[in-house]
Formats: C-alpha cells, sequence, structure tokens
C-alpha cells in the first residue's frame, strides 16, 4: 500500500512495487494535508501505476550483452584502463557471455548459477591463479552495472578461489649474478637493473621519467602517481632503459627465456619482491616499503614480514648489507 513520506521539507507518495522495490512520486507541495489528497488518489489507481512501472522496468532489463557492451564501450575511457588490463576484461567477460549466453538478462542470475561459471572456468584448463583475475574482472564488471543502476542488485557474489599461500619469490644475489651474466644487450641489462633497484612493475617505466635522483612514476597502478628514490649508481642504467624503451612484453619474455636458460624458475616480477625484501630488511619499516612499492594497503604488504629478518640477512650479505648490522637494527626498531 502506498505511503507518504517526507524528504527535505517535501513530501513525496512511497509506492512499494515487489522484489524490496520502493518508487519516490513527488507530490508537490510541503503541506501534509495536501499531501494525503494526492495519496488518495495515487491508491485508488495504485494498480494501474504499479503495473505501469512494471512495464517500464521490463524495457529496462539489461541482457548480458548489452552489460558488456557498455562497459568496454564506457569504462576504459572512465577509468583511464590501459590496454592490457582492457585486454584482461574482454577474456573475462568472454568467458562469462559463453557460460551464460549473452541474451539472458543479468537480473535472471541467480546465487546458484556462480559455481556454475567456477565449473565453466575450470573445465577450460585454467590455473586457479588465472581463473581469480578472470573472477576480480567480472566482479568489477558487476558492480560497475550496479553503480550505473543499470541492475537493481548483484545477481551471487563472486568469490575467489583459496588457494596456497606462497612466500613471495625472490632472487638470491648469486643467482642475480648469474642471470645478468647472461644478457648481452646493454640496454637491457641497465632495464633490469633499474627494476630491482626502484622495485617497479613491469609497465610503470615507461610511464615515468627522472627528476636528478628520484623516479616519478606518473601513472602507477590506481592511476596514482608515486616518487622512488634512484641510486646514484643506476642513474646512467634508468637514462639507457628510457632512451627509446623496450615494450613490456618483451621485457618480461627476456627475463623469463634469461632464467629458463640457466635452471632457474623467475619472472620479472621477482626482481620487485626482491627490492621489496631488501628494503624491509634495511628500514624495517613496512609503511616505507608499502610507499615505494605503491601498495594501496599495508595489509599487502605486509606478505613480506612472513620471511624472518636473520633469514634475508642472511641472504643479501653478498649484496654488502651487514646481517648482524641489520638485524639489530630491526630488533631495536621492532
Amino acid at each position: 500500500m502506498a505511503g507518504i513520506v517526507q524528504l527535505k521539507g517535501k513530501w513525496y507518495i512511497r509506492l512499494y512495487l515487489g522484489n524490496h522495490k520502493i518508487k519516490l512520486l513527488p507530490t508537490g507541495t510541503t503541506v501534509r494535508r495536501d499531501a494525503e489528497i494526492v495519496l488518495n488518489k495515487v491508491r485508488r489507481q495504485e494498480i494501474e501505476i504499479r503495473q505501469g512501472f512494471r512495464k517500464r522496468l521490463e524495457l529496462a532489463r539489461l541482457t548480458i550483452d548489452q552489460g558488456i557492451t557498455y562497459f568496454l564501450k564506457n569504462a576504459p575511457r572512465e577509468r583511464s584502463l590501459n590496454e592490457k588490463t582492457i585486454l584482461a576484461y574482454r577474456l573475462a567477460l568472454g568467458n562469462f557471455r559463453d557460460c551464460f549466453g549473452g541474451r539472458l538478462f543479468v537480473d535472471q542470475l541467480r546465487k546458484p548459477d556462480f559455481p556454475k561459471l567456477l565449473t565453466y572456468l575450470e573445465k577450460r584448463g585454467l590455473k586457479p591463479t588465472t581463473i581469480n583475475i578472470r573472477l576480480r574482472a567480472i566482479r568489477a564488471w558487476l558492480n560497475y552495472l550496479r553503480e550505473k543502476e543499470l541492475v537493481d542488485q548483484l545477481p551471487f557474489r563472486v568469490k575467489s578461489l583459496r588457494i596456497d599461500e606462497h612466500l613471495p619469490k625472490f632472487i638470491a644475489p648469486v643467482d642475480l649474478e648469474r642471470i645478468y651474466s647472461r644478457v648481452t644487450n646493454p640496454k637491457m641489462l641497465a632495464t633490469f637493473r633499474v627494476y630491482e633497484v626502484t622495485g617497479m612493475r613491469l609497465g610503470e617505466l615507461a610511464q615515468s621519467h627522472r627528476e636528478n635522483d628520484f623516479i616519478i612514476i606518473i601513472r602507477a597502478k590506481g592511476r596514482k602517481q608515486r616518487i622512488v628514490p634512484l641510486p646514484a649508481e643506476n642513474i646512467a642504467d634508468y637514462d639507457l632503459a628510457r632512451e627509446n624503451p623496450f615494450t613490456g612484453d618483451y621485457i618480461s619474455h627476456y627475463f623469463g627465456d634469461v632464467c629458463r636458460k640457466i635452471g632457474l624458475h623467475h619472472s620479472l616480477h621477482s626482481l620487485r619482491h626482491t627490492f621489496a625484501l631488501r628494503k624491509l630488511l634495511e628500514t624495517n619499516n613496512i609503511s616505507l616499503v608499502k610507499e615505494l612499492l605503491g601498495h594501496s594497503s599495508v595489509v599487502v604488504t605486509e606478505i613480506y614480514t612472513k620471511i624472518p629478518l636473520d633469514y634475508l640477512a642472511q641472504v643479501f650479505r653478498a649484496r654488502g648489507l651487514s646481517a648482524s648490522n641489520d638485524v639489530n637494527f630491526a630488533m631495536k626498531n621492532d
């Protein structure tokens, strides 16, 4: 049954459309008695009014294909997504469409449909980490549709798979020297060293410039700028790496190929982990490490605290860090 409610001094008719949907109609008056006269008229026509709104809601229903098209047309510009991220969305939403069919209305999906999505992704032979990447993209897409009021509610909760938690995969100094010794291209070697001493993500080098002995990352993850110190001995490396820089894919593949040739299993991202652990050992300041890495929360950075400092001190001693001094410093500041 319709009722009235006052908002900011004005009276509105409150209609209950079913499925927890509420519609407010303005009465155009600030006087309760006049609003009640309008309410009585509305109650007499409530059935017709409800039917009219329901018809409009039916017309506004969104198919999966329409939701994907709308997102891919508008979100990249609104959120300044790079090409790699857009491709990740296309892959994930393509999986979603193939699983449920593009003509199905989004609001027809229900909680029991989420296990169906998981089964579909698993049958495609995707690794758990890849499945979680796809699920994060699908979750972001559904939240976007809800934010734009294209759907009234989310069809189900998109939960990531629980996978084994591994410690950050860093590179010991002896192995790093082995890798560098196999790099014959001076510019590529300089590029690897820059990643090692700055902890930048793969795509951030191309989005950066140098100001004296600091690197300004113009467009880091989350559209945030970040300033990272650059050791004086690596300024020449950075300048060489930024001169007609290699593409991210080429850098990543080159690093992986070198590692495989000498029997190591590392990706370029291992240099970022190596940087983080060395900085944690040097400073014992998790908040500082968070800022240097550009993490959104210190909770993300805390993964590095799972490796004991005395173990790190032994591993990195070959790079000129004093094990005893670093551990004593850490204990003093703990």
